[in-house]
């Protein structure tokens, strides 16, 4: 990978220089889910609830956060990916490649909560549906504190201040 030539979809297509998956672990309580858990990877996967017995709310961080926590993710994989050279060799410029567009998938997983919880916009984030009688902000929970509930959305940077979360399942 040290010979890529002229041309790199990693630059073009920033998301691809990140890891194809990340697990990470998330807020066990009503809370603001930070920027660094909700990006990284073209699928994050987080866990939240960790058995909370009662409803809870777990809001996005700031869509200008969220922003900011990518671009320094594919600033730091671009860096890793220079391999034996050092990571001074030709750094991406903070801001650069240009992520409007760009999109990744977030699988919330509500693990061992035992009551219906709610996923709400931070600032500049709105949150969509694909499907008219798929609730958006709703992570829809079994009675079995056992069985996760897995709530699926596509993330796209919408603007350099919006961030679009679309439930697709």
């Amino acid at each position: 990978m040290a010979f890529k030539g002229v041309f790199s979809d990693d630059f073009y297509n920033a998301i691809h220089i990140l890891p194809a998956s990340i697990a990470v672990n998330g807020l066990t309580a009503t809370g603001t889910l930070g920027a660094t858990s909700l990006v990284g990877a073209l699928e994050v996967d987080l866990a939240v609830g960790n058995g909370a017995a009662a409803a809870q709310t777990y809001t996005t961080d700031t869509a200008v956060n969220i922003i900011a926590a990518l671009n320094n993710a594919v600033a730091t994989a671009y860096k890793q990916g220079l391999g034996a050279f050092a990571a001074a060799v030709n750094p991406p410029t903070q801001g650069l490649p240009n992520l409007f567009n760009l999109s990744w998938t977030l699988t919330i997983s509500n693990q061992g909560t035992t009551a219906n919880s709610v996923f709400a916009a931070g600032t500049g984030v709105s949150l969509a549906s694909q499907n008219a009688g798929m609730a958006a902000s709703q992570i829809t929970l079994t009675a079995s504190a056992q069985t996760p509930v897995i709530t699926r959305y596509v993330v796209t940077v919408t603007s350099p201040t919006t961030v679009t979360f679309t439930r697709v399942q």
